[in-house]
């Protein structure tokens, strides 16, 4: 009945997902584990694990295309699994995109790659 409760006073609608996504736990040290993505919401998604995690834990996971970083805000057994509620606190998206757009600059020799002043100053002295 809990639960149920729980879920009336969200501030936003979940929408069902089933998504494999690579999840970082942080902490010393780092692991790194599967999960499931079973629904997400702008704040927030559910993740389906193996294991359970503790509340308070720190999060990174992986799409190809953005990284989210969040914290577990409770977890519980379901049906032969875990499932934990995680508050998303930051966003990245668009990496594909980044990464493409980065590339492009490797052409050009930074600063540190261009011919240095003091050798041309050297040449004029000659």
């Amino acid at each position: 009945m809990a639960d149920k409760q729980f879920m009336n006073q969200r501030r936003e609608p979940r929408f069902p997902l089933d998504r494999p996504v690579a999840v970082t736990v942080f902490g010393p040290p780092d692991t790194r584990v599967e999960a499931r993505i079973r629904n997400a919401a702008g704040r927030g998604l559910g993740l389906e694990l193996a294991a359970p995690m503790a509340t308070g834990t720190a999060l990174k996971i992986e799409l190809e295309d953005s990284i989210l970083l969040g914290e577990v805000i409770y977890c519980r057994g379901q049906e032969g699994a875990w499932y934990a509620g995680v508050e998303l606190v930051h966003a990245l998206y668009g990496l594909v995109e980044l990464a493409s757009v980065m590339r492009g600059y490797t052409d050009e020799p930074s600063r540190a790659e261009q011919p240095h002043s003091t050798q041309y100053a050297r040449r004029q002295h000659d």
